[in-house]
C-alpha cells in the first residue's frame, strides 16, 4: 500500500504562521504571490503587525521638522497617535477592513493603502539653564547685562498647547524655498537626547522638499478667503479617505511614494497677496508662516 503523498500544505497553518513570522515585511510581500494559502497567511500577520506599529506601545514617533538654517537649533517633535481611518481588528465579517472587498487580491491593496494620524507636539519644557555661548560670537550690550537662558526640553509633547509654527522667506528671484522634515520611531533612553533604538521612517536622500512660491500663495488665498468668507469652501480632498490622501493640496510629502507627508497650514506673514492679483507681488519678497497641523504615515 502506497503512503499518502504529502505536500506543504499539509502542514498546520500555526507552523506556517510561526516560520513566516521571522521574516521581516519586505521580505514578506514577495511571497505574497507563491500561493492563495500563503497570500492569506502573510494578509493576517501583516495586519497584525499593523494593529501593533499603529498604536507604538514601547514607541515614540518623533518629527524633525525644520527650515535647513535651523538645523541644529529647533527641538525635535513628539507626535501623538490620532488614529488609522479604517483599520480594524476584526480580520472577517461586518465591521472588518475588508467587509466590502469581493476578491483576496483587494484585500491586500486596501491594507497597503492605510495612513495613521499623528498631532506633532512640541516638547514640554520643565527649566531652563544658562545658554551655550557660541565661540567668536559678537555679544550684544543688552545680553551682557543679562544672562542669557535656553529651555530645558522633557522626554514628551505639551499636549498640542503650543503650535509648531516655521518661517519660510523668500527673495523676489526665488521660485521655491527649502524645508526638512525626518520622522523616525524610537525607544527612549535614560535621558534627553539617547535612543535605545531609532528606526528612520523616512529614510535617507529623502526628507528635503521643495517648496514653490506659487503653491505657498495658493493655500495661503485660500486659508484667507475661507476666513473672510466663512462660506468659502476650499476645495480639499478629505484625508479620510485612504486612497484619495495623496492629492490633498495642503500635505506636503517628504518622498515621491507619499509614504510620510505633513498636514499645513500656510499663512502670509506680511499680507502681500491677500485678496490682489499675482501681478502685483511676483516681483516682491515674501514670507510665509507654516503651521504644521498633523503628520500622515504610510506604514
Amino acid at each position: 500500500m502506497a503512503a499518502d503523498t504529502m505536500t506543504l500544505y499539509h502542514l498546520p497553518n500555526e507552523i506556517f504562521v510561526s516560520i513566516l513570522s521571522a521574516f521581516e515585511t519586505q521580505d514578506l510581500l514577495p511571497l505574497v504571490v507563491v500561493s492563495r494559502h500563503f497570500h492569506s497567511i502573510i494578509l493576517r500577520i501583516l495586519h497584525f503587525r499593523l494593529l501593533l506599529a499603529a498604536a507604538l506601545p514601547d514607541y515614540k514617533l518623533i518629527l524633525e521638522a525644520y527650515h535647513p538654517s535651523k538645523r541644529y537649533s529647533d527641538p525635535y517633535l513628539f507626535c501623538t497617535y490620532l488614529g488609522t481611518d479604517g483599520l480594524s481588528s476584526k480580520h472577517e465579517g461586518e465591521g472588518s477592513l475588508y467587509e466590502d472587498c469581493i476578491s483576496e487580491e483587494g484585500r491586500f491593496a486596501k491594507l497597503g493603502a492605510l495612513y495613521s494620524r499623528f498631532r506633532p507636539e512640541r516638547p514640554g519644557v520643565q527649566g531652563s539653564m544658562p545658554a551655550r555661548r557660541i565661540a567668536g560670537a559678537v555679544v550684544s550690550q543688552q545680553a551682557s547685562s543679562s544672562t542669557p537662558t535656553q529651555p530645558i526640553y522633557a522626554d514628551g509633547g505639551d499636549g498640542g498647547s503650543a503650535k509648531v509654527l516655521h518661517t519660510l522667506n523668500l527673495d523676489p528671484d526665488e521660485l521655491f524655498g527649502q524645508f526638512c522634515a525626518y520622522a523616525s520611531l524610537v525607544r527612549l533612553g535614560p535621558r534627553r537626547g539617547v535612543f535605545l533604538s531609532n528606526v528612520h521612517i523616512v529614510q535617507s536622500g529623502q526628507g528635503v522638499m521643495r517648496v514653490w512660491k506659487q503653491w505657498l500663495q495658493d493655500r495661503a488665498q485660500e486659508l484667507w478667503q475661507q476666513e473672510q468668507d466663512p462660506g468659502f469652501e476650499i476645495n480639499r480632498t478629505p484625508t479620510t479617505n485612504p486612497p484619495m490622501i495623496g492629492l490633498d493640496k495642503n500635505i506636503l510629502w517628504t518622498d515621491y511614494r507619499k509614504n510620510v507627508g505633513l498636514r499645513v497650514s500656510i499663512r502670509d506673514r506680511e499680507g502681500k497677496c491677500y485678496g490682489k492679483d499675482p501681478s502685483e507681488y511676483d516681483d516682491l519678497p515674501m514670507s510665509f508662516s507654516i503651521e504644521i497641523q498633523g503628520m500622515s504615515v504610510h506604514w
